[in-house]
């Protein structure tokens, strides 16, 4: 699976798409949400399956002697492998983004833990929804991330939404007080977990169905 994984990076990801990992520092832009700097991860995403499509790298790979659950966990991988990258990146903005707003964002969440940590739930939302759609007939990825796209977006505002009218999340999470620290740390924490089970779960569902796939 690994070789599958490395030969995925040579042949599906040309070097303009490493590009878009510039777009995780948007995070920490004045005034800017801080989501859309994440967000952007998903078009790297769609760019990368265009290119599967383009080049037909899924029939090429099952002449090869490998098992069709390789090949999908191959692609998944180079999925979790922007995505993981693309939030390393948040996590540095995240560290250094006190300096660039110090009295906070007033677009959207403050650039913290909390933030790191609903943006970790977010792609992992996303996963769980793009990745067995696509896999379903492995195909056309438009109408996949399009949907990965609305949950992303969906559960992001209703995360948002929730720290703001809830006056005890807004004092606790939208923030940089160090009084309220360990709430921060205790949402990225629950983020990564969510993060973890969703893209676990969408892996597996996704070799499953590649499994059964016609191509």
């Amino acid at each position: 699976m690994l070789k599958l994984f490395k030969r995925e990076l040579k042949l599906n990801v040309p070097p303009i798409l490493y590009l878009f990992f510039a777009l995780a520092f948007l995070v920490i832009v004045p005034n800017y949400p801080a989501i859309v700097g994440v967000g952007y991860v998903i078009m790297q995403i769609f760019r990368y399956f265009q290119w599967v499509q383009v080049n037909r790298s899924q029939e090429f790979s099952l002449t090869l002697p490998v098992r069709r659950s390789d090949i999908a966990k191959s692609m998944v991988l180079v999925v979790i492998f922007f995505e993981l990258v693309n939030l390393a990146l948040a996590t540095i903005c995240v560290a250094i983004g006190k300096n660039f707003y110090p009295n906070g964002n007033i677009v959207g969440l403050d650039a913290n833990l909390a933030f790191l940590g609903i943006s970790f739930a977010c792609v992992g939302v996303f996963n769980l929804v793009f990745l067995p759609t696509y896999f379903k007939k492995a195909e056309k990825s438009g109408v996949p991330i399009l949907l990965g796209l609305l949950a992303f977006t969906l559960f992001y505002g209703v995360c948002e939404t929730l720290v703001q009218v809830v006056p005890t999340l807004t004092k606790a999470l939208d923030s940089y007080d160090t009084t309220y620290l360990w709430a921060r740390i205790v949402a990225l924490i629950i983020g990564i977990v969510i993060y973890c089970l969703c893209t676990l779960i969408a892996t597996k569902i996704s070799v499953k169905r590649f499994e059964k796939v016609n191509l």
